[in-house]
């Protein structure tokens, strides 16, 4: 399925508005409009998800993407915002722990305060990688 590729707009007032475009990791074509969940890793300092596939050039010859690490922050919400009366350890409390999750396969959302938010965790090693071959 194709991406949606929003055109630039000049506004009544004068300037203009666009929306960030992705492009293709192998050959930088613009494939068209970043989705949410890359906007959320980029923003967060995540790597961006393999897109060969989605690419006319790349598609035929594009591996399937590698499973990547990634450490996430888990815990109560308010440990998480630094909003609780546990005891300080660093930047979090006690509650909080570090945990890795496979990047390829989870699933990441940005949220309205600028934390990424994780909606679906692969544990890591993954498995998925296993059950493609």
């Amino acid at each position: 399925m194709a991406r949606p590729n929003t055109p630039d707009r000049i506004n009544p007032d004068g300037p203009k508005t666009i929306k960030m475009k992705r492009a293709c990791n192998g050959c930088g074509s613009l494939l068209g409009d970043v989705t949410e969940q890359e906007m959320a890793a980029g923003i967060n300092g995540r790597p961006l998800p393999d897109v060969r596939r989605e690419c006319p050039t790349c598609a035929p010859t594009a591996p399937e993407p590698k499973c990547q690490p990634t450490t996430i922050y888990a815990g109560d919400t308010y440990c998480l915002y630094q909003e609780c009366d546990h005891d300080p350890v660093g930047r979090y409390c006690t509650e909080v722990r570090e945990e890795t999750v496979c990047n390829t396969h989870s699933r990441f959302v940005q949220a309205e305060d600028d934390f990424g938010e994780l909606v679906h965790g692969e544990p890591w090693p993954c498995k998925q990688q296993e059950a493609a071959a």
